[in-house]
């Protein structure tokens, strides 16, 4: 087992790892899969360019049906809470309105303005030889993973679409303030590097 070790520069996964903290990850490929509630090491997918290592919580893999209510994650295939409740709680109370007015707080697909960081989905994450039919929503979800596989720009007659490959969807614990897959989408299997595990370490 090969363990790597990565100092988180941001607030984006309190309070579960701080700002400045050193993680331990670990990969087992072929072992163990990644579940949902994981934490996980992984390269931005924005620009598909592995040139920048984020920290966030797993909260959708593939073929999995995933989304918020009043700030709380879910996922059908899971019944426990997914990462930290009392933090989806400050999102719950907060007016609606506020979210919706505010630009920072528009999420992926952009086309879709009744989704924010409070309410959205439901959403399947990309699965390999999965076929999704391409509506006005699904078009613009899906669209850079599709234009990732196939290499050129989505055509507005393709009704539907196969995956190529398996995907993941990962948020930070600090829902309120994470710049996570609600705003840049799907994290391609290849991109991740390993799980975080073991023992943390506060750099002095």
């Amino acid at each position: 087992m090969v363990w790597d070790y990565y100092t988180i520069a941001t607030s984006s996964m309190e309070p579960t790892i701080l700002t400045g903290e050193t993680v331990r990850t670990y990969n087992l490929p072929g072992i163990r899969k990644i579940r949902p509630n994981d934490i996980i090491i992984f390269y931005k997918p924005v620009g598909h360019k592995k040139d920048e290592v984020y920290c966030k919580r797993t909260l959708g893999c593939p073929g999995d049906r995933i989304g918020a209510v009043d700030g709380h994650y879910w996922n059908d295939r899971v019944l426990r809470p997914i990462g930290v409740v009392e933090e989806q709680e400050k999102l719950r109370w907060m007016f609606e309105g506020f979210f919706r007015l505010s630009d920072s707080y528009v999420i992926f697909p952009f086309s879709n303005t009744d989704w924010n960081i409070k309410n959205w989905g439901p959403v399947v994450v990309p699965a390999k030889g999965w076929t999704v039919t391409l509506d006005s929503i699904t078009r613009e979800l899906y669209r850079t993973v599709i234009e990732l596989e196939t290499g050129e720009p989505l055509k507005d007659c393709l009704m539907e679409y196969t995956f190529k490959g398996d995907y993941y969807y990962a948020v930070g614990d600090n829902a309120m303030s994470s710049f996570d897959s609600r705003y840049w989408g799907f994290i391609p299997e290849d991109f991740i590097i390993g799980i975080v595990g073991g023992k943390r370490f506060r750099n002095k």
